[in-house]
């Protein structure tokens, strides 16, 4: 079960409409936000005015999913329901993926078993949707659009399922998770 994107923020407007975008790999965040939030509605809503706000300047938020701590999975992106849209990220969106994004902070902590396993089945169903290869092992080639880390034109090969921080000088999605990242992949 997905919540469409207005169960948060149907008074949230998206500022411009979400682009289409060629899915070639999935790209894994966390928000950075506290672990014992009350409403992961809320966080969602935060995260919306951060990214829409002068100092991003975004046009909705980057994430075309969110997973909470009790495993329940958030359209972020309009249109992230239906195909893959275009997203941002913080240092630039070198292109091609798709953001699933979990609600909290993983650099010391560990995601619940029901997040867990949810960004799990994301992941799967994002991986059928756009018929991507996310086997043990399987990776992509792309040419960057550009961000911090791969400027644009720069040939980018990485797994299928990647980490916010193989695409950009960034701790995220925190350093207490990122060692499940072959486990990720394999489940």
């Amino acid at each position: 079960v997905i919540h469409p994107r207005d169960a948060w923020g149907a008074d949230l407007p998206p500022k411009a409409p979400s682009r289409p975008e060629t899915s070639k790999f999935l790209l894994v965040h966390h928000t950075a936000s506290s672990n014992s939030y009350r409403s992961a509605r809320d966080v969602i809503r935060s995260t919306y005015a951060w990214q829409t706000s002068a100092a991003k300047g975004w046009p909705d938020v980057c994430y075309q999913f969110f997973v909470g701590r009790d495993g329940d999975v958030w359209e972020g992106r309009a249109g992230a329901l239906t195909r893959p849209v275009v997203a941002d990220a913080t240092g630039g969106s070198q292109g091609w993926a798709q953001l699933v994004c979990m609600l909290g902070d993983f650099t010391s902590a560990q995601p619940t078993a029901a997040a867990y396993d949810s960004l799990v089945r994301v992941l799967a169903w994002l991986a059928r949707r756009d018929q991507l290869d996310v086997r043990p092992g399987a990776t992509t080639t792309f040419v960057s659009r550009g961000s911090q880390r791969w400027p644009a034109g720069t040939v980018v090969t990485t797994p299928t399922v990647s980490a916010h921080r193989d695409m950009s000088y960034t701790a995220c999605p925190g350093n207490a998770f990122v060692p499940r990242m072959p486990d990720l992949r394999a489940r």
